[in-house]
């Protein structure tokens, strides 16, 4: 991968006549699927993400908060001198399943911590060095422990940034870092336990509304313990582009993909199991704002190689919400439709199977977690009050179906849950029923409860004995970037 990294930064240097910009540390909170950062579902995908953040990209609210600040780091750096700061987060997760797998009677409950310590040295405004150490632990959980809710004492961040991303027309972030242009595809999963990390090169330009990023990177693969590393070969390369306001208020983000994985499971018709990936993605995001209306729309293609297998698939969402500022409570409604291909035929030397690659998966089919965008049709409706700023409430309902009935259902890190070949199971997976509410106390602290219910339905009947499945959550969570004024 190191050999091939270097291209992530010369390509954008050879084409400075296109007018461009890209991810930066404002747009690394922007992937979400609502226009400038917000979400089409609600806060629930990530939320740490609007912590330190505008109001606007959640609640479109600029009151003012309930509680004073709690911004310990920010305190501290406005005693040190302006060339090095701090930042601290902590995050705090009570959350339990019952019939986890569709399995009867497979049951745990446990807490989560996690604590983020970060320092970034500044000796000139156009170049700065970031470090952010990560420790990730359960309590009370059954064992085996592991990531995700294990990582102790791993190296989350350590990169070195040439230009400001916020203020110069080109940047380059060479290291362990974040990318988060599109939660749908490749982003961080913040989620998760140890959320994810790449060791990467990545460019960003932008020229007043244009922007590009152009990237080389491997995804981090979490340790138990100790600094991770990611995997040998396993890489994404991309472009991932953006015009604003070509309509007022949208913008369109077209974006190409390549990953390459040394071994991937193929088809078995030519006698192997086993082959090595060669994958691009084609994609085009389309989402905007008017009034009180917020919308949505994506596709994209894939295609390559696994092995000797050909690969053809693709995947597609819609989604829409719109909210009446002059009710009482602000209600929101949204709708969202996911639409992901499958394997129609197991053995015709094609891999028809959507890959997701890298997404934030937390949310996109419901709390619960369970499905992934693979092999999917999904839709989702649902709506959110705001009784007092700051504090939203949210209930949605979602349908979920197999887009093959002879492909597997997936979880949302691509594994296979549970397939029948024959296809005789059916489509219908089941219904999910999710209730949840986020509190944001200060700029630094919010607070959410959620539960989550799964009604399996002919699918998961057949193939499981169709169980329900329950999540219930309740998160504390603390950011502090360090820049609070």
């Amino acid at each position: 991968m190191i050999g091939k990294l270097p291209a992530a930064v010369l390509l954008p240097l050879l084409s400075l006549t296109i007018p461009a910009f890209a991810q930066d540390d404002v747009t690394t909170q922007h992937a979400a699927s609502s226009y400038a950062g917000g979400y089409i579902t609600g806060p629930a995908s990530n939320p740490l993400s609007f912590l330190n953040g505008p109001a606007y990209r959640t609640f479109g609210s600029t009151a003012p908060y309930d509680f004073p600040d709690l911004a310990p780091a920010s305190l501290l750096n406005r005693q040190l001198p302006k060339w090095i700061s701090f930042g601290w987060e902590e995050r705090f997760r009570y959350e339990g399943y019952h019939n986890s797998g569709f399995k009867w009677n497979n049951d745990d409950s446990y807490l989560l911590v996690r604590s983020r310590l970060l320092m970034t040295l500044r000796p000139s405004a156009w170049f700065k060095v970031s470090a952010q150490v990560q420790d990730a632990r359960p309590f009370m959980q059954k064992p085996p422990w592991g990531p995700p809710n294990l990582n102790a004492w791993d190296l989350k961040l350590a990169y070195a940034e040439f230009g400001d991303p916020e203020r110069q027309w080109i940047s380059v972030r060479v290291g362990r870092q974040l990318i988060n242009y599109n939660n749908t595809i490749i982003a961080d999963s913040e989620w998760r336990g140890q959320g994810r990390s790449y060791d990467a090169v990545v460019t960003n330009l932008h020229y007043e509304r244009y922007r590009l990023g152009v990237f080389a990177a491997s995804a981090v693969v979490p340790l138990a313990q100790g600094i991770s590393h990611h995997q040998k070969g396993n890489n994404v390369y991309g472009a991932y582009g953006g015009i604003d306001h070509l309509i007022p208020n949208s913008s369109i983000e077209p974006f190409v993909l390549w990953r390459v994985q040394p071994s991937v499971a193929i088809e078995t018709t030519a006698g192997v199991k086993i082959g090595r990936q060669d994958e691009k993605a084609y994609g085009i995001r389309f989402k905007g704002a008017i009034r009180g209306l917020d919308y949505t729309a994506q596709w994209i293609g894939e295609h390559g190689h696994d092995g000797p297998n050909g690969i053809a698939a693709w995947g597609t969402t819609l989604g829409a919400g719109y909210r009446v500022d002059r009710l009482w409570a602000k209600p929101r409604v949204f709708w969202q439709y996911d639409d992901a291909s499958g394997d129609k035929n197991p053995t015709d030397g094609t891999h028809g199977t959507f890959d997701t690659m890298y997404p934030t998966a937390h949310d996109r089919f419901g709390i619960t977690d369970q499905f992934g965008w693979q092999n999917i049709i999904a839709q989702r409706v649902g709506l959110t009050i705001e009784p007092r700023h700051r504090w939203t409430v949210t209930g949605q309902y979602l349908d979920f179906r197999l887009a093959s009935p002879t492909d597997a259902l997936y979880n949302a890190s691509g594994v296979a849950i549970v397939r029948d070949a024959t296809g005789k199971s059916g489509t219908h997976i089941g219904h999910e029923a999710d209730v949840y509410t986020w509190y944001e106390l200060n700029r630094h602290v919010n607070v959410g409860v959620g539960l989550g219910h799964i009604f399996g339905g002919q699918f998961l009947e057949k193939t499981t004995k169709g169980p329900n499945y329950n999540y219930p959550y309740f998160s504390v969570n603390f950011k502090d970037n360090g820049k609070s004024r």
